[in-house]
């Protein structure tokens, strides 16, 4: 907690800091780049000016973002979007994601997306497809190996916190939407899996997964990314509102700076790849760091999120999009950016620079 005169301190060493104006014109220069829409129907290209589509995973977090800007906006042509967007995902996969995606964490990302979109909408079929797919994945996914957890694919040969984590916040969604408390119950059972597997609880490490071992144990992954951290510590988060356990509020903090510590040379966080799946990492660290920064007061990490706002606003080229390595400028054309990539900085901004307060839905 702050004091009143701490606060407006802070607030004024952020003058000159990009705000909701800043946010709100590189959430559009995005849009420009990327976005397709054709008779009500809509999605993300791969690339600018490329006529190929984003892909499954990375379109559910795509449509997330956009979520993230009408939460913190509430204008209604981004509610309109969404519901274009989830149209294309029919067109394209039709609405059981477990028959054509063998990657389980693929399946929950979209299920978080149509989520989103539900709370945003309140079309109860996007509701209704989010329950289907989830409770799908789980009866395939879930098995006693290994102690628990889900698979990461159908090949079951690893379990991971890509899918572990989010699948947890999936829950925890599932339950606020449904009023029923077996899902908080599955949330409960996978973070604690997730927690006792892979959640290092002395450095706040979230190790990207496990597998059997050759001689009939179980090897690690400690690889650590900022997505794993960040969805780990939605998790822990939306465990806490639900539960009040303040456990889950530590595990959720000690993630989050080790992130700070470890993730972060120089303060900035780290580039995690172009063109591949690390592109757009941070902004799902960002989508559960900034609201549980803010709703806790944690100032620290705050402070350091708007140093990360800062040198992603200051990377942007001439047309207003930011490459996912904030260190570097971004190439100056549009064209051959890739989308993935460049989102990671509108869901920051987009959060950071709210023009309504990060209030989610009711959990109890």
């Amino acid at each position: 907690m702050t004091d009143d005169t701490s606060r407006e301190g802070r607030a004024t060493a952020r003058r000159g800091l990009p705000g909701a104006g800043e946010a709100a014109y590189a959430l559009a220069a995005f849009h420009d780049a990327f976005f397709l829409e054709v008779a009500g129907v809509a999605f993300f290209r791969r690339r600018g000016g490329a006529l190929r589509l984003a892909s499954f995973w990375q379109t559910a977090e795509l449509i997330e973002m956009v979520a993230d800007a009408w939460q913190t906006s509430a204008h209604p042509e981004l509610r309109r979007r969404l519901g274009a967007l989830m149209r294309g995902v029919w067109l394209r996969y039709g609405g059981d994601w477990t028959l054509v995606r063998r990657y389980n964490d693929d399946v929950v990302w979209m299920v978080l997306a149509a989520l989103r979109a539900h709370e945003a909408g309140g079309d109860r079929r996007l509701l209704a497809a989010a329950r289907t797919n989830f409770d799908r994945t789980w009866r395939r996914a879930w098995s006693q190996d290994l102690g628990g957890g889900l698979w990461w694919t159908t090949a079951c040969a690893e379990k991971n916190a890509c899918v572990n984590a989010p699948a947890v916040v999936a829950a925890c969604r599932l339950a606020a939407a449904l009023d029923e408390p077996r899902y908080i119950e599955r949330a409960e059972r996978l973070y604690e899996w997730l927690r006792t597997n892979l959640f290092d609880e002395w450095s706040g490490r979230v190790n990207d997964h496990v597998k059997p071992s050759r001689d009939g144990g179980i090897e690690v992954d400690k690889r650590a990314y900022t997505y794993n951290q960040g969805a780990f510590a939605g998790a822990a988060d939306l465990l806490h509102r639900l539960t009040g356990e303040q456990a889950y509020r530590t595990d959720a903090l000690q993630a989050l700076r080790f992130t700070r510590s470890e993730l972060a040379p120089h303060g900035i966080l780290r580039s995690e790849g172009a063109g591949g799946d690390g592109g757009g990492f941070k902004g799902v660290f960002a989508r559960y760091a900034v609201p549980f920064a803010r709703r806790h007061r944690i100032e620290e990490l705050e402070d350091w999120l708007w140093l990360n706002a800062a040198a992603a606003w200051s990377r942007r080229n001439s047309c207003g999009l930011i490459d996912q390595d904030w260190a570097a400028p971004t190439m100056a054309r549009r064209r051959g950016l890739y989308a993935w990539d460049a989102s990671s900085a509108v869901v920051l901004l987009q959060l950071l620079t709210a023009a309504v307060p990060l209030t989610p839905p009711p959990l109890d």
